[in-house]
């Protein structure tokens, strides 16, 4: 009996090991809020750094879009090349979205504040023009607890830290799109556990849909160029196409 606990003990820490390699895999970033692993534990950057974008330069470009007399783009260049813009997309007199663009005129980031309190609650990180990763702060406490990861513009993985400690203790999965399979850290070591998988779309119900309709056109001043432009509601990623928003898991575990 003692050999067969043993081994089962065993069995369950191999188990434990594999799974959190194929989750974490190549885990390191050279991005910001990137991970250090060690042991088995995911530890993030939690801190949202907004990149300088010198809209005060003499030289900046200000355009007022809605014809109140007051800067709604503001566009900071480089010699003739767009360096990065400031919009205020609903003209409240704050600043909602910061986009930064490569040497090639590819958008390479962008940050955006949701909530209008002046702070970046999202920050997207784009390579060669198509969505690579999105760094998010959902918990209201000023830093990043959730990172999003894209393959070919589609959603691959989502690492989460729950309780704001800094390591990662959800892993959410996409082999199928919009139905994670979520793997959570409930004894606190930092890795997740076997029995803790829950699969989204069977524990919640939710059925995707199999297509969308088009959806309407909007105004947006974050796309790069001289002047505002309409542009389609659609994130500049592979393809033209916005991948779907990860669901946000409704219970932290305790």
């Amino acid at each position: 009996m003692m050999q067969l606990s043993r081994v089962a003990r065993i069995g369950g820490a191999v188990s434990t090991s594999l799974l959190a390699f194929s989750l974490f895999g190549c885990a390191g970033s050279a991005s910001s809020g990137a991970a250090s692993a060690k042991d088995g534990v995911t530890r993030r950057d939690t801190r949202i750094v907004h990149e300088d974008c010198d809209i005060k330069a003499g030289s900046a470009e200000k355009l007022d879009a809605n014809g109140d007399g007051k800067p709604d783009v503001v566009l900071v260049k480089s010699g003739s090349r767009e360096v990065c813009r400031a919009v205020d997309l609903n003209f409240d007199g704050h600043w909602d979205s910061w986009s930064y663009f490569d040497g090639g005129g590819q958008l390479r980031r962008r940050e955006r504040d949701y909530d209008r309190d002046g702070r970046v609650e999202e920050i997207n990180l784009y390579k060669g023009g198509a969505l690579a990763e999105q760094h998010r702060a959902t918990n209201l406490a000023d830093k990043l607890d959730t990172w999003h990861f894209y393959s070919a513009g589609k959603l691959a993985r989502t690492e989460r830290d729950s309780d704001g400690d800094g390591v990662v203790d959800q892993w959410w999965e996409y082999k199928a799109e919009k139905c994670p399979l979520i793997h959570s850290d409930i004894d606190g070591d930092g890795r997740p556990d076997p029995g803790a998988t829950v699969d989204y779309c069977k524990a919640t119900g939710y059925v995707p849909p199999d297509r969308y309709g088009p959806k309407a056109t909007k105004h947006t001043f974050e796309g790069p160029g001289a002047a505002p432009e309409e542009l389609e509601n659609k994130e500049q990623g592979e393809g033209g196409t916005a991948p779907a928003p990860a669901p946000e898991p409704k219970e932290d575990k305790k």
